[in-house]
Parts: structure tokens; sequence; C-alpha cells
């Protein structure tokens, strides 16, 4: 069987678009990989899942009550049940201010946390908080619960925002 010419166009036009879609795509999850790595490099090691923001979010979530007790969280007295923490972007804010701060910049570092219960529950969290290579802790985060529902837990500060006299 031939095809018309006009068939073999419809169908080289349908296939170009798929093929296209799909090397965009490819290209985007590359730059995302990327932008993910790179913020990695340049970012304080103020994530992961023994680090503040971690902690906070932990303590979130059961202040929530959206865990009954924090034991429903531990397989052990120390590590969480499928605990995962993804630094998902690191930008620098500004030089730390006040004194001592001279040469030390803060970054802005969102994290993705994900982590279950006993009862395989799953929560996924994201952390919003300011870092420096100095201290981890320097503000309280912001914990924003995502998975099973969407809710803000705690609102953090920031070390820019204009302070009350």
């Amino acid at each position: 069987m031939t095809l018309k010419s006009s068939n073999k166009r419809a169908r080289l036009d349908t296939i170009a678009p798929r093929r296209l879609a799909g090397f965009a795509l490819t290209l985007m999850c590359a730059s995302v990989a990327s932008a993910q790595d790179a913020a990695t490099a340049n970012a304080p090691p103020c994530y992961g899942p023994d680090n503040y923001a971690t902690q906070a979010a932990l303590t979130a979530l059961v202040n929530s009550n959206n865990v009954a007790d924090a034991t429903d969280l531990y397989h052990d007295d120390t590590v969480p049940y499928g605990l995962s923490t993804t630094l998902l972007d690191a930008a620098p804010i500004g030089p730390m201010p006040g004194a001592g701060g001279e040469g030390v910049t803060v970054f802005r570092q969102v994290q993705k946390i994900q982590v279950a219960t006993r009862d395989n529950t799953v929560f996924e969290l994201l952390t919003i908080s300011e870092v420096s290579s100095v201290e981890c802790s320097l503000t309280a985060p912001t914990v924003v619960l995502m998975v099973p529902g969407y809710n803000v837990l705690s609102v953090g500060d920031s070390l820019f925002a204009p302070r009350k006299p």
C-alpha cells in the first residue's frame, strides 16, 4: 500500500512536534538537574537529615498535630522512618548584617524533606531558611507541609527584616 504524499506530510507533521517536545523536555530536565548541582556546590553544608532546618521541620510536624507523637516518626531513638532530604535551591541574599558579619554571605536555602511514620503515612515538607558558612541556624525556618495536604506549619523570620524598636 502506498501513501499519498499529503498523508506522508501529515504524518511527518505530527511526528516532528512530538520529537521536538521530547527534546525540549529532556533539555529542561537537564537544566533543572544542573541548577540543583550548582545550588549544592555553592551552598553552605546546612541541609540534610541531621541539620537544623530538618529537625525544625520534624518538630513542627509533631507540634501541628499532624503526627500524634514524635515516637511515630522514629524506628529507634534517633533515626526517622524513610527520611530523605533534597536541596532544591541555595541563593546568596546578602552579607551578614551586624558586627562580626564582614565577609560572610547569607544564603536562602530551600530544602525538600520526605519522612514516613510507623504506619507508613508519608509526609513531604519544604523548609526555607537563612544560613551561612558560619552558622546553620541563623533564623527559624519556614516549614510548609506539601503532602498529604498543604499547610504552613511555621513561619520563620529573616535577618534582613526590619527590626522593631
